[in-house]
């Protein structure tokens, strides 16, 4: 077979713990091309990601460097061209890490997009990914028939059960949690938990609304008066890697009506997973947050450009999502299909690309069928050998 790895938008991280673990999967029985754009702004492919497989000397490289190779990241000028040369290529399947969705679409073969597998409050490695015909489609379910749906309520019982008192805190644990929060208890309280902004990620490119995120907060104060309250909080490598004071300054300047909570909890916890656990509603985009909003069973606004599971049943517009918070009668995930949900997730999405037992056969078959029940059991087994911390 022949695969392409088309990868404008990676970075060292995922390069080093996702993609060089797969090609050297694919390498010894396939045909394996790598299509990318030179080092710029943290992503693409340079003389570090070339070492690191000089050991894998039958791998193609072909590595953009002129000029205009910047917009391959988001909107390639010499789209064209790429989509030409992977047609002259002929892949059986392509690999993708890129937020220009529109090339991508015009590639032949099979083609998915490498993303994030986590869906907290499940502690899932951040090497483990999923693959996706788009990079931000939440939430999906397939047609499931009547056994299916059976066998993989069984597997995930054990998983669901230790979840629980996670979704069932004692009053003391709340009042404490509130007080911490000084969560105001006069109105209903919106969580809003912000994207990652680091110069290296491109993906905001398709976020609904405004950016970067001191803009999308202003946005926000717009729309939405002091009859809410909104609890606001970074994302946690927004902490790390990047300047917050303009958000910082923003957030402030809206006084009682909003606040910007640290990302971790008194308890170590995560403080956007016990928000949406004691929110009234969920402001989210293309963040995993749903995932949260749908295990507490939290009412969800989602404005996307991408799809949305139906199950979860968020609402696309504030117009409508606002009163119904207000009046408490907004709709949330129902806690079924909830749980159906995060057992599908685990039984047969996650992927582990250093997984010793992984074969290319294995992998392509990921491709081939996107579902199927013959891997279940397995997904399960390799996340009950992964100890589950403290969200």
């Amino acid at each position: 077979m022949k695969i392409v790895f088309y990868l404008p938008v990676i970075t060292p991280w995922w390069f080093d713990s996702v993609v060089e673990p797969l090609i050297r999967l694919l390498a010894g029985d396939h045909e394996v091309h790598v299509l990318a754009p030179t080092a710029w702004r943290g992503t693409g492919i340079g003389n570090r990601e070339l070492a690191a497989c000089a050991h894998l000397p039958q791998v193609k490289w072909h590595i953009v460097n002129d000029e205009n190779h910047p917009s391959m990241r988001t909107d390639a000028v010499e789209r064209a061209g790429i989509v030409e040369f992977v047609r002259a290529l002929a892949p059986d399947y392509v690999l993708c890490r890129s937020a220009d969705c529109d090339t991508v679409r015009e590639f032949p073969g099979i083609v998915r997009h490498m993303m994030e597998g986590g869906a907290s409050p499940l502690s899932i490695p951040p090497s483990w990914i999923v693959l996706q015909e788009e990079p931000f489609d939440h939430g999906l379910l397939p047609d499931l028939g009547a056994a299916e749906r059976a066998e993989l309520d069984r597997l995930v019982a054990p998983t669901w059960a230790s979840l629980l008192p996670l979704a069932q805190p004692t009053r003391q644990t709340r009042k404490a949690f509130h007080k911490w929060a000084d969560i105001p208890a006069d109105r209903p309280v919106l969580v809003l938990p912000l994207e990652y902004e680091h110069e290296e990620n491109f993906f905001p490119v398709h976020r609904v609304g405004a950016a970067p995120n001191h803009r999308l907060v202003a946005e926000l104060a717009e729309c939405i008066d002091d009859s809410f309250f909104l609890a606001v909080t970074n994302h946690p490598l927004n902490e790390k890697h990047v300047d917050n004071s303009v958000l910082e300054a923003e957030i402030a300047s809206h006084g009682a009506r909003m606040r910007l909570l640290p990302g971790t909890g008194p308890d170590g916890e995560s403080t956007t997973l016990l928000l949406a656990r004691e929110a009234a509603g969920v402001l989210a985009g293309d963040s995993k947050i749903y995932s949260m909003a749908a295990f507490f069973g939290t009412p969800m606004l989602r404005r996307s450009r991408f799809k949305t599971g139906e199950w979860l049943n968020a609402y696309t517009n504030l117009g409508s999502f606002l009163p119904a918070v207000a009046a408490g009668t907004a709709r949330a995930a129902d806690p079924d299909d909830a749980r159906l949900w995060f057992a599908f997730h685990v039984a047969n999405n996650l992927l582990d690309p250093n997984d010793p037992g992984l074969t290319a056969a294995a992998l392509l078959d990921r491709m081939d069928r996107p579902v199927d029940p013959a891997r279940w059991a397995q997904g399960f087994a390799r996340l009950s050998a992964v100890p589950q911390v403290k969200q």
